[in-house]
């Protein structure tokens, strides 16, 4: 089962089982070089840790990118409920949108109360793709997302059964669009508790749920 979104170097978060696969992002300068260590990694700058970056770093982001093998830039994106600046924020992603069009990457996206605001800047970078990681924007937003190429990432929020929102907006989704994810959670392991629960939602075999989200995922990420 692929996971696609887990930050496994975190000191708090425990190993992914080895037999399965899973994409680790970075949040900035100080694990770039920790997150090289597995077999599919990112390069980005979080919008929760701007305070330690400057835009000098993006210089350095642009070395990491060239001197290894990052499937994508990110996690960059804008935060509007636990980030500052927002300004400094808007400059960061786009800077990050470009480096990720210069080296033809797909993007992983953090949006926060801002997915209309990650939709307006993405416009201005139509040949971009990539995933909105634990989405949380609406119907029509994901729609919109979808059109542009995006898929749309599901993680430990969905199992809660008063997470009636979130539920519903995934039921009215083509599983085309899909991606699983544990996030930060302390196991990512658990991975397959939203995969279950995707399937009892969609009706589906949990094995249909896992290979099509897996193969997502392949596609999105030029998984070899």
């Amino acid at each position: 089962m692929l996971n696609s979104h887990a930050h496994i170097d975190f000191a708090s978060v425990q190993p992914y089982d080895t037999s399965s696969v899973c994409i680790v992002p970075s949040v900035g300068k100080q694990n770039w070089k920790e997150v090289s260590k597995f077999s599919h990694y990112s390069y980005g700058i979080h919008p929760w840790y701007l305070d330690d970056h400057n835009v000098n770093d993006l210089d350095l982001l642009e070395r990491y990118i060239k001197s290894n093998s990052p499937i994508a830039i990110g996690e960059c994106g804008l935060d509007y409920k636990n980030s500052g600046n927002q300004q400094k924020q808007q400059t960061f992603f786009e800077l990050q949108l470009e480096l990720a069009q210069k080296y033809r990457l797909p993007v992983i996206i953090h949006a926060v109360r801002s997915t209309e605001e990650v939709i307006l800047t993405l416009k201005r970078f139509p040949n971009i793709t990539g995933e909105i990681h634990g989405f949380s924007g609406s119907y029509s937003q994901a729609k919109t997302l979808i059109s542009m190429g995006f898929l749309l990432g599901f993680g430990m929020q969905l199992i809660s059964s008063s997470s009636t929102k979130l539920r519903s907006l995934l039921m009215s989704l083509p599983i085309e669009s899909i991606l699983i994810e544990t996030d930060d959670h302390y196991n990512p392991n658990d991975i397959h508790l939203v995969a279950k629960t995707i399937s009892e939602l969609r009706c589906l075999p949990v094995e249909k749920i896992t290979e099509q989200c897996d193969n997502n995922a392949i596609s999105l990420f030029n998984i070899k």
